[in-house]
């Protein structure tokens, strides 16, 4: 597990550090991150739209297949490969493509935020080793109850910096963690704090609902649209439940995750939003 995590985490730690180097500013790193890796996608993002377009256009035809071979299952899949060869469609044209390309890059910047010592800070392996000691010998009175304590190492490290006994760390390393620390919030809301709902609502709640808001927006406009170019599939129970099942799923993983995760959803749905409504015109 470990080592998977690894694959997805290192490009994207790497870029963010890179990025973070020239700013000074986790946020602004992680946006500039996130609008690579958009660009990147940008290609594959237009070719799953054109997709979706496709298989639109396709659904009065195959609905006439359907009614025409009504009752004789063989000749209606031997119409329906006709129809999908000559209109040069696939599961994979259709948007799966897309989705597959966007679970690692997810699972990477979630790992990352996770390990922000090592990939964005880049703290020397020794000097990292001393810091999660320093960690380890806190008491639980100070850091709460913790599930995984070495998963989570880092983030508590940030948390609880002024708390650490730091003797042979460099003072160099201790200021650019206590520098990281000052600007690692976001209108006051502590970005390495994972969202509670044991604790009842505070100001981190504010991440999940935002992340909800943006996954809605893209859901309502996608039905939108839907409603004008294909009616029939807009009255479809499925859509309006895919349209409210994405914002709920968003907000679940913001309750899992630290705040900074959360803040990475908000920004990729946000310019995928933009995306959306810019290649649709």
């Amino acid at each position: 597990m470990d080592f998977i995590r690894e694959i997805f985490s290192i490009p994207f730690g790497y870029l963010i550090g890179f990025f973070y180097e020239i700013s000074d500013n986790y946020i602004l790193s992680l946006l500039l991150m996130t609008i690579c890796v958009k660009l990147i996608l940008l290609p594959s993002s237009i070719k799953q739209q054109k997709g979706m377009v496709k298989t639109q256009r396709m659904q009065p035809k195959i609905r006439r297949i359907r009614e025409k071979y009504a009752g004789n299952q063989q000749k209606m899949n031997e119409a329906m490969n006709e129809l999908y060869a000559k209109e040069g469609y696939s599961s994979m044209t259709g948007g799966c493509s897309g989705m597959l390309i966007q679970f690692p890059i997810m699972m990477g910047v979630y790992f990352v935020n996770y390990k922000i010592l090592d990939y964005v800070l880049r703290v020397p392996e020794d000097v990292l080793n001393v810091i999660k000691d320093a960690v380890r010998a806190l008491p639980e009175d100070v850091i709460g109850k913790v599930s995984n304590l070495e998963y989570q190492i880092e983030l508590l490290a940030i948390q609880h910096l002024d708390k650490l006994d730091l003797t042979g760390v460099p003072v160099e390393f201790i200021e650019k963690i206590q520098l990281f620390k000052d600007n690692f919030t976001l209108f006051g809301i502590d970005l390495s704090r994972t969202p509670d709902t044991k604790m009842g609502m505070d100001l981190l709640w504010i991440i999940p609902i935002l992340t909800g808001v943006t996954s809605l927006m893209m859901g309502v406009y996608t039905w939108l649209r839907q409603k004008k170019t294909n009616p029939e599939m807009a009255n479809n129970p499925s859509m309006g439940c895919m349209s409210l099942m994405t914002p709920a799923m968003s907000i679940y993983f913001s309750f899992l995750f630290p705040a900074s995760v959360g803040v990475y959803i908000i920004m990729s749905s946000a310019l995928s939003f933009v995306q959306m409504v810019i290649t649709n015109k």
